[in-house]
């Protein structure tokens, strides 16, 4: 957990990237950030940081946030995404480079997920998200996070999360670092944030939860079905692997803290799992220093004559 990382993957759906070269980024003066005069339409994910864009992270946590990218009716589409680390809010040194740059798919609407890992000890550390459009200048639109650096690691919390079985039309792949349940067409950039899906079980059509590469060892497609007429074709495999095990008794899902997460003993080699309502789940997804330690309170199952057409809603706590 002590490595600088911004992790942004692009690896499949190529085809989706528009033909024109990467602009250049835009050079600041004064050490200002560059003006945003862009008109794409730039959010988070998480509400709570449209409203409040600050979060705080200890040395070592990892910060994840998704990014929702849409084009507007006076505006250009989505060019190219650079993230910049600076101390200062408005401040970007005229040599400073991003720390990632990426081109875009050429859609209306994306969403893109980034991962920072804190360095500094203490203080303040702002990333800024600048999406360059098509359109004449290729202008700038920008969203900043602001991270206040404390001394205790922090957790993720999300409830009510719901996710369809493999017959449903809502979505059944979750990132619990972000909250984020993702559409198949953005599944190519973001595939390594995934970590829990729902399923029923092919044989006994029992619900559970399982790994997205455990979805292929069970024999799910791995392809976006050709009713999709945005990305049919594309894939859906891949991802890191997730280790589900039943809580042990006595586990306070909402007293639980990161000291209570950390000393979870996870020896589970399974990556599905088969679950039940009312019931407390743990997993780990990661390796080595990146581990992180979670909690799932499945708080309902659906069943629409079979699981598979059904929905589980859970509330999830995660180590940052």
């Amino acid at each position: 957990m002590r490595k600088i990382t911004l992790l942004f993957l692009t690896v499949m759906g190529l085809f989706f990237y528009a033909c024109n070269s990467v602009p250049d980024a835009v050079t600041p003066v004064n050490n200002e950030l560059p003006a945003a005069t862009g008109k794409l339409d730039i959010s988070f994910s998480d509400p709570a940081l449209n409203a409040n864009p600050t979060v705080t992270a200890a040395s070592g946590d990892n910060v994840t946030v998704t990014l929702v990218i849409k084009k507007t009716p006076d505006g250009g589409k989505p060019k190219v995404a650079r993230v910049y680390v600076a101390t200062q809010a408005n401040y970007r040194g005229a040599t400073d480079q991003p720390l990632f740059e990426v081109k875009l798919k050429n859609v209306d609407e994306q969403t893109q997920t980034f991962e920072y890992t804190v360095s500094p000890s203490s203080g303040v550390v702002y990333l800024h998200f600048d999406v360059q459009d098509n359109t004449s200048g290729n202008p700038i639109s920008r969203k900043t996070l602001k991270i206040n650096i404390g001394s205790q690691e922090q957790i993720a919390s999300w409830s009510a999360i719901t996710l369809g079985g493999q017959t449903n039309a809502l979505g059944s792949r979750f990132a619990s670092s972000t909250g984020v349940i993702y559409p198949v067409c953005d599944l190519d950039s973001n595939i390594k944030f995934v970590d829990i899906t729902y399923a029923s079980n092919r044989t006994t059509d029992a619900p559970q939860f399982l790994s997205n590469p455990e979805r292929t060892t069970q024999g799910y497609s791995t392809t976006v079905p050709s009713s999709n007429t945005s990305c049919a074709g594309t894939s859906t495999a891949g991802g890191n692997p997730t280790y589900f095990q039943e809580a042990p008794v006595g586990v306070d899902f909402d007293a639980a803290t990161n000291a209570t997460l950390e000393a979870l003993s996870i020896t589970s080699t399974s990556q599905s799992i088969a679950i039940a309502s009312g019931k407390i789940y743990v997993y780990k997804k990661g390796s080595g220093t990146q581990t992180k330690k979670g909690l799932i309170r499945v708080t309902n199952i659906t069943k629409t004559g079979t699981y598979s057409a059904g929905t589980v809603t859970f509330d999830v706590k995660i180590q940052k």
